[in-house]
C-alpha cells in the first residue's frame, strides 16, 4: 500500500493534557454528544484517535475565528 495512514491513539492522560479539560468536563462532552466517545484497545482500556481530538481542537479554532477572534 501506498498510501497507507498510520493512525495513533492516545490515553485520557493526553486528551486531558490537550484539550485543556478536566476529567469532568471530558466525561460530560460526551454526555452531551459534543466529543467522541473513546474506542476500546484491551479488556479495561480505552483510547481516543489522535486525528479526532486534534480534529475538535481545530473546530474550537475555527468557530472562534469564525466570530473575529479574541480581542
Amino acid at each position: 500500500m501506498a498510501s497507507e495512514i498510520h493512525q495513533s491513539l492516545l490515553r485520557k492522560r493526553e486528551v486531558l493534557r490537550i484539550t485543556g479539560w478536566s476529567n469532568s468536563t471530558l466525561y460530560n462532552r460526551m454526555s452531551d454528544g459534543t466529543f467522541k466517545r473513546p474506542v476500546p484497545i484491551g479488556p479495561r482500556l480505552v483510547a481516543w484517535p489522535a486525528n479526532e481530538v486534534y480534529a475538535y481542537v481545530e473546530s474550537c479554532i475555527a468557530a472562534r475565528d469564525a466570530l473575529g477572534g479574541v480581542q
